[in-house]
């Protein structure tokens, strides 16, 4: 390990155990400027969000206001970079690397297990009394995850689903989460009675405002004086790219540009010509279906920064808005039509 590793996790150390009070040197970060004590960190993390789609850091064809105003009152790095992966679910090592410090060959099952011995973000800021919750997307092992938070709601223990019927669970303390989704009748719901430890289905409601609401939850009633660590894992803009019309209604294929390294085929096969990412378009590419993802992707987007923009506000009515470190993270970008490409693969 390098002398560059030992020093990120010196400061996290330091800063979970309150020696530190500085921003976290991460992408899009807006660091606590005020406060007493141990700052709070939230956590916000997208899933297939590309660099290049935040209006603030230079595209004027996506609008992210709330997304702008952390770079505008933070610190962004968007020269940052995945290693890859060696299974098709990219965000699994991303999400690995990020969370325990590692490289994408020091993890074990490309992520998709994390062993006691590689610490962990969230679980290293519980060790160090802060209250971790939890919500949203984990595709690093249910063991792992209960090692990492005190607390959660709405837990998506995977890699993608349906946006408006994702499958999700209670926090479970005990972290003994059932494989299986028990079918109980109820006249007054179509939903799954929603009992601890077991898969249910929240109908019609989308992911990014399902995450948001429990993120915001917390935030309403948390109590006693102890800091907090809330991670907020969203499934957006993850294809099923569908949200509600008006976002859709933003955006006209026909005004939006092309990619200037747009090609109708990749000009050699890299082995992964067939990923399923790749079977979201037709062979060859064109424009106007290029341009329809691209549309949809932006869509997905905005409304991804309307509900970040609600927790930061339950975060503002809570007091804690200023000694709260705030990091905005993607774990992996898109093609979407450059090189002939459409997936992350």
């Amino acid at each position: 390990m390098s002398n560059h590793d030992w020093t990120r996790r010196d400061f996290l150390k330091g800063l979970a155990a309150g020696g530190l009070a500085a921003s976290l040197p991460t992408f899009g970060c807006r660091p606590a400027s005020t406060g007493s004590g141990r700052p709070n960190l939230l956590f916000l993390f997208t899933d297939d969000q590309r660099f290049d789609t935040i209006r603030a850091l230079g595209n004027p064809h996506i609008h992210t206001p709330h997304m702008d105003s952390l770079v505008r009152s933070g610190t962004s790095f968007n020269r940052a970079y995945i290693m890859g992966s060696h299974s098709g679910a990219v965000c699994m090592p991303s999400r690995a690397m990020l969370l325990t410090g590692r490289s994408l060959f020091r993890l074990q099952e490309m992520g998709g297990k994390i062993p006691e011995e590689h610490v962990m973000l969230p679980e290293l800021f519980r060790n160090g009394g802060y209250t971790t919750f939890g919500t949203g997307k984990w595709h690093n092992g249910r063991s792992a995850y209960a090692r990492c938070f005190s607390d959660g709601a709405e837990i998506f223990f995977g890699g993608m689903s349906d946006h408006w019927n994702v499958p999700v669970f209670d926090f479970d303390p005990e972290g003994a989460y059932a494989a299986r989704t028990p079918v109980i009748a109820e006249p007054f719901s179509s939903n799954l009675v929603q009992h601890r430890g077991y898969q249910h289905i929240v109908d019609g409601k989308h992911s990014s405002e399902l995450f948001s609401d429990a993120a915001s939850s917390f935030l309403e009633r948390r109590q006693g004086a102890s800091p907090f660590l809330l991670y907020v894992s969203y499934t957006a803009p993850h294809d099923p790219r569908s949200v509600p019309q008006d976002y859709l209604d933003l955006y006209d294929p026909e005004r939006i540009p092309l990619p200037e390294n747009f090609l109708p085929e990749h000009p050699f096969d890299n082995g992964e010509l067939k990923v399923r990412d790749e079977l979201l378009a037709g062979f060859p590419r064109t424009e106007p279906e290029v341009l329809q993802h691209i549309a949809e992707y932006y869509a997905c987007i905005t409304h991804l920064d309307a509900q970040i923009g609600r927790v930061l506000e339950t975060l503002k009515r809570s007091g804690q808005y200023d000694n709260t470190i705030i990091v905005l993270c993607g774990d992996n970008g898109l093609a979407l039509g450059q090189h002939g490409l459409m997936g992350k693969q």
